[in-house]
């Protein structure tokens, strides 16, 4: 009996059927759609998966900032479905090739969320990457389900300032993110209020709180350990930049604007480094 089940969220494109027979090598897979992707697609995707979950394509009222409340729905539609105790979130956008050692670090540490290291920011706080999200079903449930609850406080089209949630601006992004989101929830899962905890912190002592905190509740494994892989970043305001990533090289060294971390102890915030430039 397969341990690990692949929750393959988002819109179909036609890589997504090799995905699914490639993922199935090495555990189910739940495909979790909308039925607005295109028909041809839809079956196959039937045909090749273990489970479908054709989501009705509603327009977003609430808030919807990058797509996090298809993501969310997705995602957990996905997971009420799942039959085994272990979980992996994907996109149907992307791929990789070998998943063991995701696989792998998801069954002995099965109290945390094993991530990618693909645009896991490296110089700001509260940005782990959601690409790929691994861990206990339940527990990938309670962090998606109290991410829905977060977002249920805001409205359409509104930009939630990190600043009004008490996070200084020289630490994270301007705006809420869906890895924000995603991190402040697992961590509340967790009993931790990251927002309350860090109210009173310096720069210095909410970087090295933020560190403990992905070392104590996430685990990470780096794209060149998932053999060949295919990440995309179609959100990107820079028209001059890939949208789509084949090697590690491309986002730990080469673009300065999508500079990811290699291992948790890279996080160090840029405002920090440059203040000991200054000096």
């Amino acid at each position: 009996m397969k341990e690990v089940t692949f929750i393959m969220q988002g819109p179909l494109v036609s890589d997504s059927i090799r995905t699914i027979r490639l993922l199935k090598n090495f555990g189910n897979v739940i495909v979790s759609c909308w039925n607005t992707d295109p028909a041809n697609l839809i079956q196959a995707a039937a045909n090749e998966s273990d489970k479908i979950v054709i989501n009705p394509f509603i327009e977003e009222k609430g808030y919807n900032f990058q797509n996090i409340s298809y993501h969310i729905t997705t995602s957990l539609n996905g997971l009420r479905e799942c039959k085994t105790q272990l979980a992996v979130k994907v996109r149907a956008d992307e791929y990789f090739t070998d998943p063991s050692k995701l696989i792998k670090s998801i069954k002995q540490n099965k109290n945390k969320i094993t991530v990618c290291n693909f645009l896991f920011r490296k110089g700001v706080i509260l940005h782990p990457s959601d690409h790929i999200l691994g861990g206990g079903k339940e527990s990938l449930v309670s962090m998606f389900e109290e991410s829905l609850k977060m977002v249920s406080k805001y409205k359409k089209n509104q930009r939630v300032k990190m600043t009004d949630l008490g996070i200084k601006e020289s630490c994270a992004y301007k705006y809420l993110t869906a890895e924000s989101t995603f991190c402040l929830s697992w961590l509340k899962v967790n009993n931790i209020d990251f927002l309350s905890d860090v109210a009173k912190m310096s720069e210095v002592q909410i970087e090295h709180y933020y560190r403990k905190m992905l070392k104590t509740y996430y685990c990470l494994v780096t794209a060149s350990q998932l053999g060949k892989f295919l990440f995309r970043y179609k959100s990107s305001p820079d028209i001059y930049m890939p949208t789509a990533f084949t090697t590690e090289d491309q986002f730990l060294y080469i673009n300065e604007r999508l500079m990811s971390i290699a291992s948790f102890d890279d996080v160090q915030i840029t405002h920090l480094r440059n203040l000991e430039y200054e000096d």
